[in-house]
This record gives C-alpha cells, structure tokens and sequence, in this order.
C-alpha cells in the first residue's frame, strides 16, 4: 500500500438547532448554547478490582463552561499522562470518574438506582441530545450474542447528571455505528450472515430495522455526508464491515424516502441504491460500483477489515484494523490518501472515531487488538498522541463520545462494563484551547 502523510482538512461539526417543545413524530433537532450547571460532586462506586486511584474523589468542574479562550488560563496537555484516576492514567488537566460496571445497577444522581443491571460488552456509542430539556443521552451498544446484544441508554440531564437508564432492541453482536442528521442512533450488528443496522430513537423509544446494508453481515459503523449535491436531499450514507472482504458500503435513499412527514421512513424506504467503494492505489483516486463484488475484492486487497469511520465537510477517514491504517477520503475531489495509526502507544489496532463538537482538529481513536488499549488522538498535522491510558484495564476501548456541550468525554472499557466520564479541571470544553500538547516520539 502506499503510506502517505494524511492531509487532513479543519472539519467543523454540525451546529445544533432547538427542537420542538411538544414531542412529534419527526425526530427533533440538536439543542442550541452551552449547559452551564455543573454535575454533582458524588464519589464514583467501587471500580474494577485493585484499580490505582486517588485519596479522594475528584470533583466535577463547578464553574460554567467558557465561552472565549481568554476566560479562563488552560490547563489541560493532552498526551502529557500525568494523573491517576480509577486504574487509568489521563492527560494533565483532565479527571474522570467511573459510571458503570458490569454486573451492577447504574446509581443515579438522586440515590436511586437503575431497575436493571448495566449492558454487558459495552461497545460503539453516541450521544443524542434530547429534543426539549437541554439534557442528552449516552446511546451504547452491547456486543453480546444470541439475541443478547441491545442497545442501552444512559440519561443526563442538562446539569450533567446521570438520571436514567433504559435499553432498547433484542439483537446480537451489536457493535458499531453512528448518528443520523435527525438525531437518531444507528447501531450495527457484527453478526455474519444475519447482521443487519437498526435504528434507535432514545426520545420515542421507536425502533426499526433499517436498509443501509444490502445483505447480512458483520458490519461495523455508521456515518453521513449531507453536503453532497449530486444526491438527493444531499445526503449520503456510508456503513464499514470488519470482515476480510468487507465491502464499504454507500447508500442513496430514493428521493421519494424524503417525500413522507417522517424521518423515519428515510433510511426504511424501499429502493435505495448501494455501492461500493473501490480504491485504485494507482493514482490515489477512487469511485463507487454497484458491483458488489468488486467491491469487496478491492477491500480484500486494500482495506480489510475496516472498523471507525468520521465524516464531515466532504472529508471521509475510516481505518483498516488489521492493516493499522487510516484512510482519508476527499469526497468533492475524488482522492484519497493511506497513513498509518502506528505511533508511540498507539500500536495496535485503529477501531472507532470520533470527533469533539465543535472541533474540526482533533480525531479519536479506541483502540483493540492486545490487553493495553488507550485512547488516542490525532491533530490535523498528522501527529499523534495518547489521553488516556488503560493501566488496570486489560481489554479495548470503546463507545467515544461527547457532550453536546463538549465539556464531557465518555469511553469505556468494555470487559468489566466500565463507562467513563472525563472533563478538563480547567473548566473548558474539550474543543477549548490547550496549554500544550505532548506527541509521541517515534511514529
């Protein structure tokens, strides 16, 4: 393959637009503004066994989120791994705290606690504002077998505490996905000739199977590109499949999926249209098929495997796990170009993606493949650095996802059911100014 620095485009996430008061059958829009009253200050539960951590339990931050980089001094040196928090090592400047652990009821911020014990194998996530009351929620797959699999859903309210716990579906292997424009989740079972993607609304608890996927398989993430001219409604949606000949997948729903009074029917309408990406090394450019088998013999020999997949302004950046390499993808000039993820503590395998809201520089990795799995960054240079560290925690990182604030992180680790929340004790947002960043040194 060719190895090739990564230009990378500054990728703004979407704005977000107030929903309706009143509760309707189309998904609403992303809340607007910042939240500004901090979560609680209550100690963590017992974490996973013998884990390192400190005296006494961090508190949240206690001011509002800044709103301009001349607020506030900045602490927070992202790679700069310093600080010991609940067997983890972050960066200087941030503090975690533990939500979750398998096994167990989710403790809610009132004293009261979850009906049923938290999801097993959490896996890819997302948060989903709530359409009316400022608050969101943290949508978490559940990687588990056997009709098994679910998705949960962890409530927070607009102070950032945690207030609720539901699940959703009857699956298996689910392990991906992805948001939708309409704020909806999309999660994506990894479940060989059975699996399929299925679409979640935390808000109106509907549920359905979706057409993203031409046929069964172990697919894996979900994202849009909704600036595309050439499609109708400008949308288009891409699904990646951790299989040896996992096909990329694109799909155009028929214009007449946006003629209903319904989002839903967007991705459930009949005759859509998939294709496949094929990648010609050749030149660096590529192109879609309708062949099916070209496309996945072109993954077979380029990108097998492939897991995360980020896209925004018309650049798309997915990864091959088993080849450790990004790819990212100019959607208006039909190139591409191949870097590798290996650096310093990021040697194993690239899973899923993420970006902070509002911060077009900084993509986020998990991590899979070994028992030392962190969570990485990467700077629009190409330059890499890890955040946190998986010290006490011998298993993958998974479900990466932000506050619509940016002030939360969430991650876990997913043998122990163990989800995360980091902030900065700087009190900004994780799209906010840094006060340095600390690289790998090898690459």
């Amino acid at each position: 393959n060719v190895i090739k620095k990564a230009k990378v485009n500054a990728i703004l996430v979407e704005e977000f637009t107030l929903g309706s008061p009143e509760p309707t059958h189309n998904p609403t829009k992303f809340p607007t503004g910042l939240l500004t009253t901090p979560p609680s200050r209550n100690p963590t539960r017992t974490p996973m066994a013998n884990p390192t951590t400190t005296s006494s339990p961090t508190k949240f931050p206690t001011g509002s989120p800044t709103k301009g980089p001349t607020d506030v001094a900045a602490t927070y040196v992202p790679g700069d791994l310093t600080v010991p928090c609940e067997g983890l090592t972050l960066s200087t400047g941030l503090a975690c705290r533990m939500l979750t652990m398998r096994g167990s009821k989710i403790q809610f911020e009132d004293g009261t606690e979850s009906s049923v014990n938290m999801h097993q194998r959490p896996d890819g996530a997302a948060v989903i504002p709530h359409p009316t009351d400022g608050g969101w929620y943290y949508l978490s797959n559940s990687e588990m077998n056997n009709d098994q699999g679910l998705v949960g859903s962890l409530r927070f309210n607009s102070d950032g505490h945690l207030i609720d716990y539901q699940t959703h579906l009857t699956t298996s292997r689910n392990c991906g996905g992805g948001r939708t424009p309409w704020n909806t989740w999309v999660s994506c079972e990894e479940n060989s000739n059975n699996g399929v993607c299925w679409e979640v609304d935390p808000y109106t608890e509907f549920e359905q199977e979706t057409l993203v996927t031409d046929i069964g398989g172990n697919y894996e993430s979900f994202a849009y590109d909704n600036q595309d001219p050439s499609a109708p409604n400008s949308t288009r949606y891409f699904v990646t499949e951790d299989s040896s000949n996992g096909a990329l997948i694109r799909y155009t729903p028929h214009p007449n999926a946006y003629n209903t009074d319904s989002n839903y029917d967007i991705l459930s309408s009949p005759d859509g249209t998939h294709e496949f990406l094929i990648l010609n090394p050749d030149d660096l450019t590529f192109h879609w098929t309708t062949d099916r088998t070209q496309g996945e013999n072109n993954a077979t020999d380029i990108f097998p495997y492939t897991e995360g997949i980020d896209c925004h302004n018309r650049i798309l950046n997915f990864v091959s796990k088993t080849r450790k390499t990004l790819f990212t993808l100019d959607l208006e000039m039909g190139t591409y170009i191949a870097s590798s993820t290996v650096s310093g503590l990021f040697d194993l395998q690239p899973d899923q993606l993420k970006r902070a809201v509002g911060d077009g520089k900084i993509l986020y990795f998990a991590e899979d493949g070994g028992n030392d799995c962190d969570i990485h960054g990467r700077d629009s240079t190409g330059q890499y650095f890890t955040i946190v560290r998986g010290d006490d925690y011998p298993t993958e990182t998974t479900g990466l996802a932000f506050s619509p604030n940016g002030i939360y992180f969430y991650a876990a680790y997913q043998t122990d059911a163990n989800i995360f929340v980091f902030w900065r004790t700087d009190g900004l947002p994780f799209n906010g100014i840094v006060a340095d960043t600390k690289y790998h040194t090898s690459r």
